[in-house]
């Protein structure tokens, strides 16, 4: 069984260009040549004026794009956290993601991203339960915010061992967060390369949270060699040397959660691939992955090994 129609296919365009993310006119020209590319979703962060956010919104709707907001940018610049023992310091995170999600609604954002924040092992004060329960109460405080019409909330979890530190998390925790809230509206970005970070086959993580994932982003990393230049959250494109995955074994995930039925409440799937330089180069190139993983094709047609 094929995944349902309604599943929109995108890029995170910030990863690729990261420049845009303060320069509107850019950011409107890059839409348009995404959506040339036949992609149907946009993910991105901008900071600017209320008046540029309400024109990007403006033409996401000209064409006919849905949208992510990834407002883990700045939360992760800034160390915004949503898990903090601190009731006071969680609250100031509240505080500082619902301007985040007024931004998300001017530039009409299908959904906002967010993280939790700073991983418990490196802050006194906070515990496994402490970040469930604190975690929890941010959430549910974020959810009094959605409303009909506006951007989903969905959690996207990072290595809580390693790069980047951030407290949710390990898949288990992640899991045990969500069964706390049966009846919630926030979703789950399920990021292939974080599920590999945390030590975790990669199906078996997406099973665990499957009742929750409504988001998916297919991500490499390195996590095997510690002295590769691209180890640990880097993103790299999947063609390279050492990744944890080959473009082979994404479409292989990608085409047996399609396949089953799984990918049935995930309605925006998205490459991400962080670009170091020759952004254009690295854009063509991560379309030309996109296109292998979810069209038939031949691994030769782009000129990449098979693994």
């Amino acid at each position: 069984m094929e995944e349902k129609a309604r599943m929109k296919k995108g890029i995170c365009l910030t990863a690729l260009y990261p420049q845009a993310m303060e320069n509107a006119e850019l950011l409107l020209e890059l839409f348009q040549k995404v959506k040339e590319k036949r992609f149907d979703c946009v993910e991105f962060y901008f900071h600017g004026k209320p008046e540029e956010e309400l024109r990007i919104g403006k033409k996401l709707k000209e064409l006919q794009m849905a949208s992510v907001f990834l407002a883990g940018f700045p939360m992760k610049r800034d160390k915004v956290d949503l898990s903090a023992g601190c009731d006071e310091i969680r609250k100031k995170g509240v505080a500082d993601c619902l301007k985040l999600y007024e931004s998300a609604v001017r530039m009409q954002a299908d959904k906002m991203l967010i993280l939790s924040g700073p991983a418990w092992e490196m802050q006194d004060g906070k515990s496994r339960d402490g970040i469930l329960w604190q975690m929890r109460n941010s959430l549910l405080e974020m959810e009094s915010w959605l409303g009909q019409d506006g951007p989903q909330i969905t959690l996207e979890f990072f290595n809580d061992k390693g790069e980047p530190w951030l407290a949710v998390g390990d898949i288990v925790m992640v899991q045990a967060l969500f069964q706390t809230m049966p009846e919630t509206r926030i979703g789950i970005t399920f990021d292939t390369s974080h599920a590999v970070q945390l030590g975790w086959d990669v199906l078996p993580a997406f099973k665990a949270l499957k009742p929750w994932i409504r988001h998916l982003h297919l991500a490499n990393s390195v996590s095997r060699d510690k002295w590769h230049p691209l180890y640990g959250d880097k993103h790299p494109l999947f063609s390279i040397k050492g990744g944890d995955f080959s473009l082979a074994k994404i479409r292989k995930f990608y085409r047996t959660l399609a396949q089953s039925g799984d990918l049935a409440q995930v309605d925006i799937c998205s490459f991400e691939v962080i670009s170091r330089g020759e952004e254009d180069l690295y854009f063509a190139k991560t379309c030309e992955e996109a296109a292998y993983v979810w069209k038939k094709g031949s691994l030769g047609g782009f000129g990449i090994e098979k693994t």
